[in-house]
């Protein structure tokens, strides 16, 4: 979820023009350079209540007008996985299941020392029987200094512990699953795309190429008002996309959480008409930078700000004319091979 402290030190974003420019097709597009995203990227969604009532997805695909490529939903320590509900979410492969993991009130170094093995063998053992991949973001936004799990130099924080014992856990994680037979379990390293000061550093807790499959980010348009600053799409993710991508050579970029916030609502703060959800959604969805991100998902609640898409009918009217591209289904249920565990690097 957004951060709620430090907004203040955004940058402010560039405009983007109130006109969305024709989106070419493909083939015109390849020619002209990269494509913009809404040609090339996969969507998904987090809907509010979607474990609880898992129609609640199809009702907001039916208002996106388009089908979700990927089902995101948040679980915590103790929850086993994969089972029923992701079967359920994936439709028969057509559909990625991301899972946040909270890892509960634990400490980095109780993962390392083999305390909660019993509980990842459990999930290595759903894993076997899973027939799909199934993507998995534990201790999500570690980074963030709003988490009580942010590694931190002193190690003091009530869940976490140091960068080193961060590294040491999430490998301890890894490898536990896939030695257990769980290679199915693909592992999403998701920090925020804050990079102020308070923040730690992603390159300090890095656990290496061969822990890590698919780069995550999240971000957020927190927008105007008081003394917070609008910030477009290119410019929330571009600082962190370039860190994480030169840790990793090869990896998918995924954002796994973003939102825009719908001006004049929510904050009391006026509405500014240079900015508007709409305009920020048209930046995101012709925006030819990224080249290695592969899916966008957003996040379909309203709390600290009014998040989703269909928070206004100008917004939801972008969404519904930016020519899409279909969600690619599966021909064949999806799921890895088996891969060797490699050292840490």
């Amino acid at each position: 979820m957004p951060a709620r402290r430090h907004v203040l030190s955004w940058l402010a974003g560039c405009g983007v023009a109130a006109v969305l420019p024709p989106l070419l097709t493909p083939d015109e597009a390849r020619a002209a350079g990269p494509l913009a995203l809404a040609h090339r990227v996969r969507f998904g969604a987090h809907v509010e209540g979607m474990v609880a009532d898992p129609a609640a997805l199809g009702r907001w695909e039916q208002q996106a007008g388009r089908r979700s490529a990927i089902a995101s939903y948040f679980y915590g320590y103790g929850d086993e996985f994969p089972a029923a509900v992701e079967r359920a979410f994936a439709d028969d492969g057509r559909r990625d299941v991301l899972l946040s993991w909270d890892m509960g009130p634990t400490r980095f170094s109780e993962w390392t020392a083999g305390a909660h093995d019993d509980y990842l063998l459990r999930i290595a053992a759903h894993a076997r029987s899973y027939p799909y991949d199934v993507h998995v973001r534990p201790w999500p936004e570690m980074n963030g200094d709003w988490q009580d799990f942010q590694p931190t130099a002193t190690g003091t924080r009530p869940r976490g512990g140091t960068p080193a014992e961060f590294v040491a856990a999430w490998r301890h994680v890894t490898t536990t699953v896939r030695r257990a037979g769980g290679t199915n379990v693909k592992w999403v390293f998701n920090p925020t795309a804050d990079t102020y000061a308070e923040t730690t550093d992603v390159r300090t807790i890095w656990p290496g190429a061969a822990h890590v499959d698919v780069l995550g980010l999240d971000g957020y348009n927190w927008g105007d008002g008081g003394r917070l600053e609008w910030r477009e799409f290119e410019d929330i993710f571009a600082e962190q996309y370039g860190r994480l991508t030169a840790l990793h050579p090869s990896a998918p970029v995924w954002i796994c959480e973003y939102g825009c916030k719908e001006p004049g609502v929510d904050d009391g703060a006026p509405a500014d008409p240079r900015h508007t959800k709409a305009q920020w959604l048209r930046g995101m969805l012709t925006s030819r930078r990224f080249e290695r991100l592969e899916a966008v998902v957003s996040f379909e609640v309203r709390k600290e700000r009014d998040w989703r898409t269909t928070s206004s009918p100008e917004a939801m009217q972008v969404w519904r004319e930016s020519q899409l591209t279909p969600a690619p289904l599966a021909t064949v249920p999806r799921r890895s091979r088996s891969v060797a565990v490699r050292g840490p690097r």
